[in-house]
């Protein structure tokens, strides 16, 4: 493998764990929404915000 093929499998990775780790807390807050779609999908965006941020230069 080159470089450049680890780095974009790391960021890929980094990507995915944030979007996981947003969709686990929005099941966590599920009863403070009060509604499990609304709060999948604002945490799911919340994570992949994460996600951008860790892994831009």
């Amino acid at each position: 493998m080159s470089k450049k093929s680890k780095k974009q499998n790391a960021k890929n990775g980094t990507w995915a764990l944030c979007i996981t780790a947003g969709l686990m807390l929005g099941l966590g807050m599920t009863p403070m929404f009060g509604n499990l779609f609304i709060s999948l999908i604002v945490c799911g965006i919340g994570g992949g915000i994460a996600g951008y941020f860790f892994t831009r230069k």
